[in-house]
C-alpha cells in the first residue's frame, strides 16, 4: 500500500487530543473521530502500547489529506521510534477501526503503532483490562 492511499491514523495514547503530544501533528486534521480497534492495551507509565489482541481499545482516528500523509507519517515514525529496524520500539501497521461518532461509513482502515517487542510488555508494563467492554488510556 502506498502512503498516500491511506489517509487516517488511529491513536490511543499521548497523541490524542488533550494529551501531552497532541501538538506534535504536522498538519491540522481534516477530521478527528472517536474510534476503536481490536488489540490488547498496556500501560507503560508515561505512555501506552498495543499488541495484537481481541479487546476493544478506544482512541481517535485522525484523517488527513493525501498530500499530507507522507510528512505526517514521517513525524509520527520519529515520535514512535519506528524506522523499519528490528530494534524499533513500535511498528506501524494497518488496522481496521470502527467509528463511534459515525456520521460517515462505520468502519475503515488506518495506520496504528504497535509495540514491536510484545514479549517484553509484562516486564515493563501492565495490561489494561476492559471496563464496560473497552480499554482506554489513561484509565
Amino acid at each position: 500500500m502506498n502512503v498516500g492511499d491511506l489517509c487516517s491514523v488511529f491513536v490511543y495514547g499521548t497523541l490524542q487530543r488533550g494529551e501531552c503530544r497532541d501538538s506534535c501533528w504536522p498538519f491540522p486534521p481534516g477530521r478527528v473521530e472517536r474510534a476503536r480497534i481490536r488489540a490488547q492495551l498496556f500501560d507503560l507509565g508515561e505512555y501506552p502500547a498495543i499488541v495484537l489482541g481481541d479487546d476493544w481499545v478506544l482512541g481517535e482516528c485522525w484523517q488527513f489529506a493525501p498530500a499530507e500523509m507522507a510528512r505526517t507519517l514521517s513525524i509520527l515514525d520519529d515520535i514512535e521510534g519506528y524506522s523499519g529496524s528490528p530494534d524499533d520500539l513500535y511498528c506501524r501497521q494497518v488496522v481496521e477501526f470502527e467509528r463511534l461518532d459515525a456520521e460517515a461509513e462505520q468502519e475503515g482502515q488506518a495506520y496504528a503503532y504497535f509495540f514491536a517487542q510484545p514479549h517484553r510488555l509484562l516486564q515493563i508494563g501492565r495490561r489494561i483490562l476492559p471496563v464496560d467492554g473497552v480499554c482506554c488510556w489513561p484509565e
